[in-house]
């Protein structure tokens, strides 16, 4: 539609006026405004306007009366032909509708009427316009020549057919063969319904309803070809005037097809694309210009622990911390700047701090112009957490060697020391008192000594040789050993074992020494008396290491029966601060303890392919669980 038309709007109402100006405006056309019926009839002369909106009711000359002299009055005869809508706010029966259409009218509106109502009808009435001054031109061709009119309608690229009342087909051109491949004698006659999908009938009967009532209307339908293929089609159909009644309508359709599989094609690309970042084993979140998130696929819902619908359309700045913001955002506005891949904490929904691998790139459009950012990430906490665990390690195990080292060259010496001092201690007397100072000596020697054996099988311990045992048995030999201890410092044992406990797949003496050290703990802790529990049943689970700090380790097994074996004292507890360091070597909070008794409990456990884990409270208790594997 040709953007440079003129509409003419005659209207005593100000804001009426305001109000169409912008409407009109905004759709494209050249507004000329008028408060007058007289103003306007001049305005026709002067400006010849290609439309005509004018009110029923204004002062002075009325619309009806407007409308009169247009058509009748040989002083306006040039603009005759310029077609006419007709505004009222009064009810239907106040306006004499038939004799309005009878003198030219070309459309009718009721106010209120909405923008697109308004525009709809002006473009339609143009469409009606142009069709009604082909139709002119053509008649006046068909005068001359009937075959030229057919030629221009039968070869047109859209289908165009009109329809009687009863929406029957009073002409169709031939384009309906190429469309659906059906032959137009064929249908002459028949209803426009039988052409379509059932599921668009109803829909189709709507639309043509309301043209037979008087207004055009555009709808999409679709029908098959004779082929079998679905023909989509957009129709701008506008009812068919004679002498002020609708005697029938006159349809354009177009082959929308190819657009609609366009459509189709865009969709089910989004989708697929949406599939893919939804199903990405990384978190996505892309802001614009302002910060804005403008999406949030599945993986950044998984790791953030925020859902997608609560975080959209926010600034990044209003769901992280600043400083976390900054440091994601770190030169990301900067053009120059290479975008490397980095790493941070980012603070998750629940504020828990994980660190997190990500990437930061600019977005741009079609254009090539940049519309936001992307930022995608992963969640290496537990990646970290093994660096961390690997790195210790190689420091234990160059401390073993260190100290495997030092422990040799020390034993030398103290055997030299222990023998001169046995030596000196025969050769005095009895009754002298330095005999005191040597039997020292060679206390505090024996002490180191034992010391330097529990540094050797820290530094070098042996392969598990591991068989099937009950776990029964292992825990007897070890109370055996400490009984008198429990009894001397009125501990009261108890003990509970589960009938089907299985039997445990390890090294006897190994895990009797994990137990004898988590005993002799248990017994440090209760000087003045209390309870020791052990509970044994069995268990299937899988592990779920954690280091020596009690932090996630990622290494997980599938589910095995493990023998789970619950160790509770009534001690005095362990201070919270203390307790992810007391599976360290050399850490102890006993004046004289070594320090290696848990380490080497650790140890031996993750050599046995189980677990120990402790929970404590200060003055309360201590409980040490521990997952005792039962198959090889």
């Amino acid at each position: 539609m040709a953007l440079d038309r003129t509409i003419l709007f005659v209207d005593d109402d100000s804001d009426m006026l305001e109000i169409g100006g912008i409407i009109i405006r905004r759709a494209g056309y050249s507004y000329l405004p008028t408060a007058s019926g007289e103003e306007g009839l001049q305005l026709m002369l002067k400006k010849k306007p290609d439309l005509v909106i004018l009110d029923y009711y204004m002062p002075g000359i009325n619309g009806a009366e407007f409308l009169h002299q247009l058509m009748s009055n040989p002083k306006y005869a040039p603009a005759k032909e310029t077609p006419v809508i007709m505004l009222t706010a009064a009810s239907e029966d106040a306006v004499e509708r038939k004799e309005l259409f009878e003198l030219g009218l070309s459309a009718f509106l009721l106010k209120p009427f909405g923008n697109h109502e308004l525009i709809n009808v002006i473009d339609n009435v143009f469409i009606l316009n142009d069709l009604r001054l082909k139709n002119k031109d053509l008649e006046e061709q068909v005068k001359r020549t009937e075959y030229k009119y057919q030629d221009l309608i039968e070869n047109a690229s859209d289908l165009i057919f009109t329809l009687d009342p009863e929406a029957n087909f009073v002409f169709i051109n031939r384009r309906l063969t190429s469309i659906a491949g059906l032959e137009q004698v064929e249908w002459f006659g028949r209803s426009f319904y039988e052409l379509l999908l059932p599921e668009d009938i109803e829909a189709a009967r709507a639309n043509v309803g309301k043209t037979i009532g008087g207004r055009s209307t555009i709808f999409e339908v679709r029908l098959f070809h004779k082929g079998g293929e679905c023909i989509h089609l957009s129709i701008n159909i506008n009812p068919i005037f004679e002498k002020g009644q609708v005697i029938g309508c006159v349809a354009i359709a177009r082959d929308i097809t190819e657009k609609k599989e366009l459509e189709h094609e865009i969709i089910e690309l989004k989708n697929f694309n949406e599939s893919i970042i939804q199903s990405m084993g990384s978190g996505l979140i892309t802001i614009d210009l302002d910060h804005r998130i403008t999406s949030f696929n599945n993986s950044a819902c998984d790791v953030l622990g925020y859902a997608a619908e609560e975080i959209l359309h926010k600034r990044l700045e209003e769901v992280f911390p600043k400083d976390d913001c900054d440091r994601l955002l770190l030169n990301v506005d900067d053009p120059h700047q290479d975008l490397l891949n980095r790493e941070m904490p980012l603070t998750t929904k629940q504020g828990k701090a994980i660190f997190v691998g990500f990437s930061v790139t600019p977005r741009f459009d079609v254009q090539k112009q940049r519309v936001g950012t992307i930022i995608s990430f992963k969640d290496i906490t537990q990646i970290k957490q093994m660096q961390v665990e690997v790195q210790r390690m190689d420091r234990l195990a160059s401390m073993g060697v260190l100290a495997s080292g030092i422990a040799h060259e020390i034993r030398n010496p103290l055997a030299g020391i222990k023998t001169i001092a046995q030596t000196l201690e025969e050769e005095i007397d009895l009754e002298d008192s330095r005999r005191e100072y040597i039997s020292r000596i060679v206390r505090q020697v024996n002490r180191m000594d034992d010391l330097l054996k529990t540094i050797f099988s820290y530094a070098k311990p042996r392969q598990p040789k591991r068989r099937y045992h009950r776990l029964q048995e292992i825990i007897h030999e070890v109370i055996a050993l400490l009984d008198n201890r429990l009894r001397g410092q009125s501990v009261k044992y108890v003990d509970s074992f589960h009938p089907d406990l299985p039997l445990l797949y390890v090294d006897f003496y190994q895990i009797q020494q994990v137990f004898i050290n988590l005993f002799l703990n248990a017994l440090d802790a209760m000087p003045k008396g209390g309870e020791l529990k052990l509970t044994a049943n069995p268990k299937v689970t899988s592990l779920n290491r954690v280091d020596r700090r009690g932090r996630a380790f990622p290494i997980q097994t599938k589910n095995t029966l493990y023998g789970e074996v619950v160790l509770t004292d009534s001690g005095q507890g362990i201070d919270t601060k203390a307790l992810p360091s007391i599976f360290n070597p050399f850490f102890t909070t006993k004046p004289q303890g070594s320090g290696l008794g848990l380490s080497i409990c650790y140890r031996i456990m993750t050599e046995h392919d189980g677990e120990i884990q402790v929970e404590s409270q200060v003055g309360e208790s201590t409980t040490f669980t521990l997952l005792l594997p039962t198959e090889e």
